[in-house]
């Protein structure tokens, strides 16, 4: 198993309540993935103040909630708290091959898979045949920059940083800022950045949702996964416009262009500081970027601004270093996974964490990886190849027809949907490996049920 983040706790978990022997490999030097600040695996874009911009119900696993005395939006090193804690309860920390970086996974002829590893800043590397691997390695640490690049981004003289970088606002106190995307860093971080620099400008090349952290009283997430999240579309969509309308206003009010696509349709932008600093003045919204100079931007809406600093909030690729890309990669975003999870062509390669609901993830990654746990050990047989990718190319139908077709949306999931099309397979997985279990030859036969007849 590679990675010890969220994805990798919650298989770890699984893997060895259910006695399935396993080795498992971290590169940093402790848990927590991208919640640990400063990990020195390098692969944490934490900055300094990030709180969680969904509530705490919204991120605890399915075995463990998180405590009640931690805040409803919790800072960072809460969270990673409460994954230290998890690791606790369930016995992980002394499973964790920490500061090892796995350099290579390839596929073996006959079946199985050699895992090269190296201690992090060592030379030797050794490696290790397994009949199964689990890849929970993460998707927010290789930062994604615009690409192609904006004309003029080489001759631009200021400071310019992903998110990824960026930790206090500090270095930008009494600069010009632009940041560059509409994502859930770009508007905290705006925001951030805003109360000390001297201009703060937000650049979105489309209209996008901003959502306040707490609607009617609720933290906004658990209208986005609970009731209102079951209704039709056709319903859902007016209603949230309706609530944001009644909750945090008209966009015009902030300077904010109308978003063209419908609320759920992009992954939703979470940020009370945001709002009151566009509302303020502190934040000067701005369409697309269209080039840039030496000390200036210039946007599609022909005005120009004088610029001292750039930080792209662009994302994130979905990235596999130890894969090699003819054998597994994600080029546009997307990824060839049943469910999110398995690859058809390639046995006992298994992938955590690859899907992103509106709210966290947290809850379905146990699920998953029970099913996972599943698969590992017999009890449940998947689709055939030609099966699974049917059933890949009609879910990716689906996920056109309803949210925006950026890379940045690759991932996204419907959670309840998800969490429904998970049990029905589980259910179809079963019934395959009872099939497959009598076909067998000298496979027992069942025996009658009393009172049948």
């Amino acid at each position: 198993m590679i990675g010890a983040g969220p994805s990798g706790l919650a298989a770890g978990k699984v893997l060895a309540s259910r006695g399935i022997p396993f080795d498992w490999y971290e590169a940093g030097s402790g848990i927590g993935g991208l919640w640990r600040y400063g990990n020195d695996n390098g692969m944490s874009g934490v900055y300094a103040s990030l709180h969680a911009n969904i509530s705490k119900e919204s991120m605890s696993f399915s075995s463990l909630p998180m405590p009640r005395s931690c805040p409803v939006f919790p800072h960072h090193t809460r969270v990673l708290a409460y994954l230290e804690s998890y690791a606790e309860a369930f016995g992980l920390h002394g499973r964790i091959g920490l500061r090892t970086e796995v350099t290579s996974v390839r596929p073996l002829e006959g079946g199985g898979w050699e895992v090269a590893r190296r201690r992090r800043g060592g030379a030797e590397t050794e490696t290790g045949r397994y009949s199964e691997v689990v890849v929970a390695n993460g998707h927010h640490w290789d930062p994604r920059l615009p690409d192609p690049a904006v004309p003029g981004a080489g001759e631009f003289e200021g400071s310019a940083v992903h998110t990824h970088a960026y930790r206090t606002p500090e270095p930008y106190a009494g600069l010009r800022v632009l940041v560059v995307g509409t994502g859930n860093s770009g508007c905290e971080i705006a925001a951030e950045i805003s109360r000390t620099a001297a201009r703060t400008f937000l650049s979105a090349r489309a209209a996008a949702h901003v959502f306040p952290k707490m609607l009617l009283g609720r933290p906004a997430d658990h209208w986005a996964t609970g009731r209102l999240a079951a209704l039709p579309r056709f319903v859902k969509d007016p209603a949230t416009a309706l609530l944001l309308r009644a909750t945090r206003g008209a966009p015009a009010l902030y300077g904010l262009p109308d978003p063209v696509r419908r609320p759920f349709a992009a992954h939703p932008s979470t940020s009370d500081e945001l709002l009151v600093q566009l509302a303020r003045g502190a934040v000067t919204p701005k369409p697309g970027v269209r080039s840039f100079g030496r000390d200036s931007a210039s946007f599609t809406d022909g005005s120009r601004e004088t610029v001292d600093a750039v930080v792209y909030a662009t994302g994130y690729s979905l990235s596999f270093p130890f894969l090699d890309p003819a054998v597994f990669a994600a080029p546009d975003g997307r990824t060839e996974l049943y469910l999110r999870t398995v690859p058809p062509r390639l046995p006992g390669l298994f992938f955590m964490g690859l899907a992103q609901p509106a709210g966290a993830a947290f809850p379905l990654l146990e699920p998953q990886a029970e099913w996972i746990a599943d698969l590992i050990e017999g009890a449940v047989l998947p689709p055939t190849p030609e099966e699974m990718g049917r059933a890949i190319a009609r879910a990716r139908e689906r996920h056109d027809k309803v949210y925006a077709p950026t890379y940045r949306h690759g991932i996204e999931i419907d959670i309840r949907g998800y969490r429904r099309a998970l049990r029905r397979e589980l259910r179809a997985g079963r019934r395959r490996a009872r099939r497959s279990a009598a076909s067998r030859p000298g496979a027992p036969r069942a025996a009658p049920v009393p009172g049948a007849g």
